[in-house]
């Protein structure tokens, strides 16, 4: 017999799949026409739900985009914990975490592409809480990116700088990288890019001279 916390679970799986198929047209319709290119009506038309009913989950596109912003970003940290754990601590953790970033980024490229290109638009019309929410998934993505650092250093694989402003070091690299891999509309493969952002990283740039 149906209890009423089966209807309830009931609904809250259909709430969950609509929601999902509304994020899923969103996804696709940012990356295809960007922010400003893509309307309310363009969202239900291709989740097929009425303007009415796409109301009834989010109340503008603005908040679509950014709760598909979050969720990626949240998604990215929970594949981050899970992929560079897998490594034991030191050098290993470091290719691991850049090489979880990098597949991250590939498979999310035109999404992520446009979120670059428009990012500044796109903030003025959030506000400053979901601005200091972005702001924070940032920060707690380099604190775990610290973590691995200090682990490196504590195990003696890398030199005992300190470990945030390492951290900061590796992000800006990856974040340039990033951003000029999304303004080279020719460039598809950021995958091979990995063992020259970890060799840049460990080694630098300074050539090394051959012992006699």
């Amino acid at each position: 017999m149906k209890t009423h916390l089966d209807k309830e679970s009931r609904k809250g799986r259909e709430y969950l799949a609509r929601r999902a198929e509304i994020l899923r047209a969103g996804e696709k319709l940012f990356a295809e026409r960007g922010f400003h290119g893509t309307t309310i009506l363009d969202l239900a038309n291709l989740s097929q739900f009425s303007v009415g009913t796409l109301y009834n989950f989010f109340k503008t596109k603005e908040e679509v985009y950014y709760t598909l912003v979050v969720e990626k970003l949240d998604f990215f940290q929970l594949r981050l914990d899970t992929e560079v754990n897998q490594h034991p601590a030191g050098l290993a953790q470091i290719l691991a975490l850049i090489e979880a970033t990098v597949k991250f980024f590939q498979e999310n490229q035109s999404f992520f592409r446009i979120f670059i290109q428009e990012r500044s638009a796109f903030e003025l019309k959030v506000g400053a809480a979901a601005i200091k929410e972005l702001r924070d998934k940032h920060l707690a993505f380099i604190d775990f990116v610290a973590h691995v650092m200090t682990n490196a250093i504590k195990k003696g694989d890398i030199q005992e700088f300190n470990a945030m402003e390492v951290a900061y070091s590796l992000v800006g690299m990856l974040n340039s990288l990033l951003v000029y891999w999304t303004m080279d509309t020719k460039s598809n493969e950021l995958g091979s890019k990995v063992p020259f952002i970890y060799d840049l990283f460990l080694k630098g740039v300074v050539k090394r001279k051959q012992k006699k």
